[in-house]
């Protein structure tokens, strides 16, 4: 099972469990009477795990929105050039935001959410650090697979 596979899998059970609280939220409020704040945290956070986790997954295959209408009107060698130079600058901003979110995970990972006691907000910086890695992984072996004159 390849890694973007389990990414995949992975944000399904996040998005499962995203519409799950948000049920629970509407029943507690509406149904119940009764706020319950944490579901409403749950959700952001998931929200936010289903974001990070999805774009480390569709890097596999470069599947970001990019709009390719001057770019394609290009030689294949200038293209070429341009796909490099892209992940030269997204290494650029990944580099630093997974340092970044390492030393968060590190910072937070006994920091109590308030309202979910169980959950600690370093968890929250491990999703962003492990997915900034996959990004970096994705970005240098595809850089390396066209250098070597093979698909992307």
């Amino acid at each position: 099972m390849g890694v973007k596979r389990v990414l995949e899998g992975v944000n399904g059970l996040v998005l499962l469990a995203m519409y799950g609280i948000t049920i629970l939220t509407v029943v507690f409020r509406v149904i119940l009477r009764i706020p319950a704040s944490w579901s409403e945290e749950l959700a952001q956070y998931s929200f936010i795990f289903l974001g990070f986790i999805g774009a480390a997954a569709v890097m596999e295959d470069e599947g970001h929105i990019k709009i390719t209408v001057l770019v394609d009107r290009l030689s294949s060698r200038t293209q070429k050039f341009l796909r490099i130079l892209g992940r030269i600058l997204m290494l650029s901003f990944l580099i630093p935001f997974t340092i970044g979110a390492w030393g968060n995970v590190k910072l937070n990972w006994t920091v109590e959410i308030p309202t979910v006691a169980w959950m600690k907000i370093g968890y929250m910086y491990l999703v962003l650090f492990l997915s900034g890695l996959v990004m970096i992984f994705y970005l240098l072996r595809n850089s390396y697979r066209e250098l070597k004159g093979g698909k992307v």
